[in-house]
């Protein structure tokens, strides 16, 4: 609470007696030391005169002389001086001398008191802009600092420089902090930032595991020091040879076989490049590559047992051997490897041919690897560029995941650049490979292969995973089931789906989820694969010398068979003939997925040949006519489906040559069917 008091100035003018008769100054009950000093640092708030403090000296206040103010009353203290009048506060200010002038008369601290205003002066209102007392004024809000750091008191409850409730302030602004902290850490269960303890980060040199335990292989890795074939190609090239590499899962189960020492038995099927057309002129003369890749294979895995057969024959596509494989295979073959890239029309048609090859091969009850191997032909190149037939073939590589390397990758800027200079060094014509065209081929299939076998090596040991570790387990049930094999291995047995066992291989292929062939085909649709079934090619075609169709067959039909002799150029080829009209051939045949197709030669128009009508049992109004002579620049086999869908089992298919009866008709030959 203030009380007024009022002090009288020593003046020697009357007229500021008169002015201070009317005016007091505010003295508080309880003495300023009980009062923290309040420091502005705008001495002159508002209009009002500013008080000041002097240490040491008199001050003078710019009316007059200073009061007299009683020094027992406030003590040793610093305090602030009110300016009151008879409605209350006009004003303060605060003025703190310098080191300088504390040199005074007296240590005592001195209050002077300004000039009072006149009471007949309009007194002026509190404006707004007096600084941040005159804020605290109007909002009620009095910040005493120095009452949290106490320096009005160094007595009793004050530590460090700070009152009690100083620290109750910074303690209770710290623990909110550490709350909020802890409730947005709990809430966030991944952190920013996460320390590990540094005793348990050991290096591991992930380069270095071959070294504990080297591959037993000189070439291993690949494209390293070791590897011959790398340092002749170059690794990009050998790289882009490689069209699609798939899981390699069959291809490592005949690795992993050789590996355990047992003999592997490779078979090629193809056209003329694997004929060995311009290189020898033999299946399996040195210089080709078929001779080549089987050397390279004995000198890592020898085996006296090891066997290669080559059924490839000239001017044959993947049409007849879509059907006809199995004539040209052994009935036990480990590694197929099917060379049709140069050999295949750039058909869509042939699509389906090709797709029925690899998957007849795929579903041999010993399950065979798979390899599509590619020759760069130019003449290929110059009729479609850069689309060739090798891209039809990789959409089955992909869908069947059947690896597919091609020279192509190696050859084909080179050949576009110097064209003449890659012809005279890889060629011997424009579509057939010389000596050297079957090294780079015998090259490109070795470099993949070396691949494999590291790859697989490093499975076996444990130190990659990027290929199955398939072993040779089971390989004693190829052949056909075991003694005890189970219900489930045998076709026909009580107690099975009527669809056990009907798919060859199926007793391999539950043992291994990653050789399973796809219960569907390339054009399939949902709807089709409910009614998939699995083929079953068979093939009657003229010549199979070990099982030739019987002569009783061709008795009074009209029809012939012609065998070529031995070393012919023009007609090499083996197949039936009429030339007479409404001769009649009967073919038993064994269907499985229902397909039907009759493979015939077809020739240019300088050579004529015949047509026939074919069609499958009496469905005579079904039939469809095939014709010998087609715009074609030579002779050609081709492959026409004359029926599709037919029911699982035996049936026969029928074929008459066209033309009038007794006359004369140029000759149709067939193939096979």
């Amino acid at each position: 609470m203030l009380r007024p008091r009022t002090t009288h100035p020593n003046s020697n003018s009357n007229s500021n007696n008169s002015n201070n008769s009317n005016n007091g100054t505010m003295e508080p009950d309880t003495p300023m030391s009980h009062y923290p000093s309040r420091i502005h640092t705008n001495p002159n708030v508002g209009n009002t005169p500013s008080s000041s403090i002097g240490i040491g000296g008199g001050g003078t206040s710019p009316g007059g002389s200073p009061p007299s103010l009683e020094p027992g009353y406030f003590g040793d203290a610093t305090s602030s001086t009110l300016v009151a009048n008879g409605n209350g506060v006009e004003g303060e200010g605060v003025k703190i001398a310098t080191g300088s002038e504390l040199g005074g008369v007296s240590a005592q601290r001195r209050m002077s008191a300004g000039t009072l205003a006149s009471s007949s002066e309009k007194k002026q209102p509190l404006t707004g802009g007096g600084g941040l007392q005159s804020r605290r004024g109007k909002l009620g809000l009095n910040l005493n600092l120095g009452g949290l750091m106490g320096r009005g008191s160094r007595g009793k409850g004050s530590r460090l420089g700070m009152s009690q409730r100083g620290w109750a302030a910074i303690t209770g602004v710290i623990g909110f902090i550490l709350l909020i902290k802890l409730l947005f850490s709990s809430s966030s269960s991944t952190p920013h930032h996460h320390t590990t303890e540094t005793a348990n980060l050991i290096p591991r040199d992930y380069l270095n595991n071959s070294i504990a335990n080297p591959a037993p292989f000189e070439f291993c890795p690949v494209f390293g020091p070791g590897d011959a074939v790398a340092a002749r190609r170059g690794q990009l090239e050998l790289l882009k040879s490689r069209l699609h590499t798939g899981t390699g899962a069959r291809v490592q189960r005949v690795l992993q076989k050789a590996m355990s020492g047992a003999p592997i038995t490779m078979s090629v099927l193809g056209g003329s490049v694997s004929a060995c057309t311009g290189a020898g002129d033999d299946p399996v003369h040195e210089k080709c590559y078929p001779h080549k890749f089987f050397d390279w294979w004995n000198s890592v895995f020898p085996h006296p047992a090891n066997e290669l057969t080559n059924g490839a024959t000239r001017k044959t596509d993947s049409a007849y051997y879509a059907y006809c494989n199995s004539h040209h295979l052994p009935d036990k073959t480990d590694l197929v490897i099917l060379e049709f890239d140069a050999a295949d029309p750039n058909d869509p048609e042939w699509l389906q041919h090709f797709e029925l090859l690899v998957r007849s091969v795929l579903v041999r009850p010993e399950m065979p690897g798979v390899i599509i191997l590619g020759h760069f032909s130019p003449q290929v190149q110059a009729q479609n560029g850069f689309a060739g037939p090798e891209l039809l073939h990789n959409v089955v590589a992909q869908f069947y995941d059947v690896p597919h390397v091609s020279a192509k990758g190696v050859l084909y800027e080179q050949y576009l650049q110097t064209p003449d200079q890659a012809r005279s060094a890889f060629y011997s014509d424009p579509n057939h490979a010389n000596s050297n065209g079957h090294d780079l081929i015998a090259d490109v299939l070795i470099s993949y292969i070396m691949s494999q076998i590291c790859a697989g090596w490093s499975a076996i040991n444990g130190h990659a995973f990027d290929v199955p570790n398939l072993g040779t387990e089971g390989d004693s049930t190829a052949t056909g089931p075991s003694l005890l094999g189970g219900v489930g291995l045998r076709k026909g047995m009580p107690g099975q789906s009527p669809g056990d066992g009907s798919s060859a291989g199926s007793s391999l292929s539950d043992r291994y989820l990653g050789l399973r062939v796809p219960l569907m085909r390339l054009n399939d649709r949902p709807h089709d694969v409910e009614h998939f079934r699995e083929i079953e090619p068979f093939c009657v075609a003229a010549s199979d010398l070990i099982n030739p169709l019987p002569p009783s067959l061709f008795y009074g039909s009209g029809w012939h068979t012609y065998h070529p002799p031995k070393g012919a150029i023009h007609e090499d080829r083996h197949y039936w003939y009429a030339e007479q009209p409404t001769a009649r051939l009967r073919i038993p045949l064994k269907l499985g997925a229902g397909d039907v197709g009759i493979y015939f030669l077809q020739s240019p128009p300088d050579k004529p040949l015949g047509s026939v009508k074919c069609w499958v049992d009496d469905n005579v109004g079904g039939s469809k006519e095939l014709a010998g002579t087609a715009e074609v620049e030579d002779v050609i086999a081709t492959l026409v489906m004359i029926d599709r869908g037919v029911s699982r089992g035996s049936h026969f298919v029928e074929c008459m040559l066209q033309g009038e009866a007794g006359g004369t008709s140029p000759p149709f030959k067939i193939l096979g069917m």
